[in-house]
């Protein structure tokens, strides 16, 4: 290995010191809030926490412990980028396996050396990714039927993945990955597609149509069923009622014509009671109509009322509602090829 990438072995006993380093930037960040660092200050304290991770990286390296020494490398450069760094970091991943996420790194730290015109990393650089690119697994997610909503979102690992790259062989580490899609009105798909390694692999995973969300059942309106017993009631007591206003009207017509015969008695008799047969005959019949009268009157008020009464008291309907919904559900496809 070129010692453009590599240094010699380090000596475990630097472990301590650059450990000590990393802690006292640690400790440094940690009272910022405090006490706000000057810029350059900071920036050495940053330095040196980068360089602390360097160091540990490498040695990890060194000790084939990779899976541990990547995202050391990773943090050293998220805190202080610099070409040695991203080149220890895509030798680290291609390691591991991570081949399309080492190919870019090697890209990324090409185009830094030659910002920085060190010729021999940019070349060393350039021909690492190209050795690594016959490599690379690639994967093409599609979705056909994009454009009947707009809405659409796909994720790759929790990335969102521009409209761009949908139907482009992109480069992806082999493994499992994430792929989710979702919609306004829809429901949101999910699955795992697995790429595996090897030269030139080709995976197409096509995002099946979502399914529309299902809509609450409308609620038909509050229908009140018939109730038999509120049924009688209604219909006895319009029955004693109109019963009652007939007597009521009877029994006015018979007082109408007791006062009629009372008044015909009139012409029969002379100082009050003294009549003659016509007279007491017409008085009797009077007396006898009156008394039907005010007996069918008061009976008719009487059924009357309690038709009234039957009628008002009548038990209540029984409502009901009826109702009728429907779930609908979704399938989901993921078409896979190595090609």
């Amino acid at each position: 290995m070129t010692n453009t990438i590599r240094a010699a072995h380090r000596d475990p006993r630097r472990n301590a010191v650059t450990s000590a380093v990393a802690l006292a930037f640690v400790l440094v960040s940690g009272t910022a809030a405090a006490n706000p660092p000057d810029p350059m200050e900071d920036r050495a304290a940053r330095r040196a926490a980068a360089e602390a991770l360097f160091d540990e990286g490498k040695w990890l390296m060194d000790e084939g412990r990779y899976p541990e020494a990547c995202p050391k490398f990773a943090e050293s450069q998220r805190l202080d980028a610099g070409v040695g760094t991203l080149l220890n970091l895509a030798d680290c991943l291609e390691k591991i396996g991570r081949t399309a996420s080492a190919w870019a790194e090697f890209r990324a730290a090409a185009y830094a050396a030659r910002e920085k015109g060190q010729v021999e990393r940019e070349q060393v650089a350039r021909e690492r990714a190209a050795a690594l690119e016959p490599r690379l697994a690639r994967l093409v997610i599609t979705a056909p039927w994009a454009e009947q909503a707009q809405s659409l979102t796909i994720r790759k690992d929790g990335q969102i993945l521009g409209r761009a790259l949908w139907g482009t062989a992109v480069p992806v580490d082999p493994g499992k990955h994430v792929l989710e899609a979702q919609a306004e009105g829809k429901r949101p798909y999910r699955v795992e597609v697995e790429v595996p390694g090897g030269e030139a692999t080709r995976v197409t995973a096509a995002i099946p149509e979502l399914a529309d969300v299902p809509r609450a059942p409308a609620s038909e309106p509050v229908k009140l069923l018939p109730n038999s017993r509120a049924k009688v009631h209604e219909i006895a007591g319009i029955a004693l009622g109109g019963a009652g206003i007939v007597s009521i009207v009877a029994g006015s017509i018979l007082g109408m014509q007791a006062i009629a015969r009372n008044d015909a008695s009139a012409a029969h008799c002379i100082e009050g009671n003294l009549c003659d047969a016509t007279g007491v005959a017409l008085r009797s019949e009077a007396r006898a109509r009156g008394d039907a009268a005010t007996g069918t009157i008061i009976g008719g008020v009487l059924a009357a009322t309690g038709g009234l009464v039957l009628y008002l008291t009548a038990p209540e309907s029984t409502p009901a509602r009826a109702g009728v919904g429907t779930v609908g559900s979704g399938t989901g496809l993921v078409v896979g090829g190595v090609f």
